[in-house]
C-alpha cells in the first residue's frame, strides 16, 4: 500500500513538473500570432506603440518626412545593397590611402548639400543627410573620424553618426533601422525616428565630434571636443558609412586621419582610416613638364639616334628612303632608220640602257634623311 501511494504521488508531480514547464517555455517565446506559434519579431508592429503616441506631437512636414522616410525603406530595405569593398576601390585604398575616403553627392533625392574638397560639406535648408563613399574597414581594431563645426548656427540641428546602405537621404542619421547618431542636443539615437535619449553635451559652432568603431563587437562611441563619451552601443556588425546630417544651413569639416585628431588615443594608437601615403606610385605627369630625368634622357636617346644615323651615312639611306623612287616609264620606241643613222655616226651609242632610280654614290635629297 505505501509503495502504491509513493508511486501515485510520483507521478503526479512528474505531471506537475510537465505542466508548469509548458507554461514558462510558451511565455518565453515571441508569439505574434494567434495559434500560439512562435514568429520573427516585427520591427513595424514594435513602432506602432510609440507611432501612436509620437505622430499627434509632430508637425505637419515632421509626419509627411516619417511616412516618406518609411515608403522608402518598405521599398528599399536595410542591407539589401552590396556593399562590400569592391576590387577596384580596394586599389583605389592602397593607392590613394586613407584619401581614398570622401563624401560625393551622387543621389538625386539631395538637392540641398554640396561638398567642396571632398571632405567639406555645406548644408542648406531642409533636412538632409549624406554618407561617404566607402564604409568603414574591418582590419583594425577600432577605427576613428571626427567631424569639426565651422559654421552651426544655434538653429541648425546637426546629426553625427553611422548608417547603412540604401538609407533615405531625406532623414538624419539614427533615425531608422542599423543606424546610431549623436546630435547638437546631446542626444543619442540608435533606430528612433521619434525621440532621443539624453547622452552627452550640447556641440555647438567650433566643437569637434568624433565616432569610434570596433567591428569585432561592434561598439560605436562617440567624443566631445577630445573627450569621451560612454558607449553608445553594442553588436552593430554591419558595413556602415560614415554619415552626417543636418536640419538647416552650415558647414562642417571631416577628418579620415588625413590630419591629427583632437582625441590624444586615436593619434597615438593611429586610429585612422588608412595610411596617410598609399603604396602605389601615382602615374607620371603628361602636362607641360621641363627639365625632368624622364625628358633628359629621352633627349639624349634622340641625340644618340640621330648621331647614328649621320655615322652610318649613305647605306642607311639606300635602306629607307625618304621618299617613293619616280614611277616607271617603258624606253621610247627608237625608229630602226633613226638607229643606223645614230649607230653610224657615233658606234659607241648601239648599247642602251634604262634609266637607274637610285645609285650607291647618290646623295642627292631624295634620297638622304636630313
Amino acid at each position: 500500500m505505501i509503495g502504491l501511494l509513493s508511486g501515485i504521488v510520483t507521478f503526479l508531480v512528474g505531471l506537475l513538473c510537465c505542466v508548469l514547464w509548458l507554461i514558462f517555455t510558451e511565455q518565453g517565446n515571441i508569439v505574434l500570432n494567434g495559434e500560439g506559434l512562435p514568429g520573427q519579431f516585427d520591427d513595424e508592429e514594435a513602432d506602432l506603440e510609440p507611432e501612436t503616441t509620437a505622430l499627434p506631437q509632430m508637425t505637419e512636414m515632421e509626419r509627411y518626412r516619417y511616412f516618406q522616410a518609411r515608403g522608402f525603406i518598405r521599398a528599399h530595405p536595410p542591407l539589401s545593397e552590396v556593399t562590400d569593398i569592391s576590387l577596384s576601390q580596394y586599389m583605389n585604398i592602397q593607392e590613394r590611402g586613407v584619401w581614398a575616403w570622401e563624401f560625393k553627392n551622387n543621389s538625386p533625392h539631395i538637392n540641398n548639400c554640396f561638398v567642396e574638397g571632398k571632405t567639406d560639406i555645406y548644408f542648406l535648408d531642409g533636412v538632409t543627410m549624406i554618407q561617404a563613399n566607402l564604409p568603414i574597414p574591418k582590419h583594425n581594431d577600432v577605427y576613428y573620424f571626427e567631424v569639426k563645426m565651422y559654421d552651426k548656427p544655434e538653429s541648425s540641428l546637426i546629426s553625427v553618426g553611422l548608417t547603412t546602405k540604401p538609407y533615405p537621404a531625406f532623414s538624419l542619421p539614427g533615425y531608422h533601422r542599423y543606424s546610431v547618431a549623436y546630435d547638437s542636443t546631446g542626444q543619442k539615437r540608435i533606430n528612433q525616428p521619434f525621440f532621443g535619449v539624453p547622452y552627452g553635451p550640447q556641440f555647438y559652432q567650433g566643437d569637434v565630434v568624433g565616432v569610434g568603431y570596433r567591428p569585432r563587437t561592434g561598439t560605436v562611441f562617440f567624443t566631445r571636443n577630445g573627450k569621451r563619451l560612454e558607449e553608445a552601443i553594442h553588436g552593430l556588425k554591419c558595413n556602415l558609412f560614415p554619415t552626417i546630417g543636418a536640419n538647416g544651413e552650415c558647414n562642417v569639416n571631416v577628418n579620415f586621419g588625413q590630419s591629427g585628431f583632437v582625441f590624444i588615443e586615436a593619434n597615438v594608437k593611429k586610429w585612422r582610416f588608412g595610411p596617410i601615403q598609399g603604396s602605389l606610385a601615382p602615374p607620371p605627369p603628361y602636362g607641360d613638364e621641363n627639365n625632368t630625368v624622364l625628358l633628359e634622357e629621352g633627349q639624349d636617346y634622340a641625340n644618340t639616334c640621330e648621331a647614328s644615323d649621320i655615322a652610318v651615312g649613305t647605306s642607311n639611306h639606300i635602306l629607307y628612303p625618304s621618299r617613293a623612287p619616280p614611277p616607271f616609264e617603258p624606253a621610247l620606241a627608237i625608229n630602226q632608220t633613226d638607229l643606223s643613222q645614230s649607230t653610224r655616226e657615233n658606234p659607241a651609242s648601239t648599247n642602251i640602257f634604262l634609266p637607274t632610280y637610285m645609285s650607291v654614290n647618290d646623295n642627292s635629297e631624295n634620297c638622304g634623311m636630313s
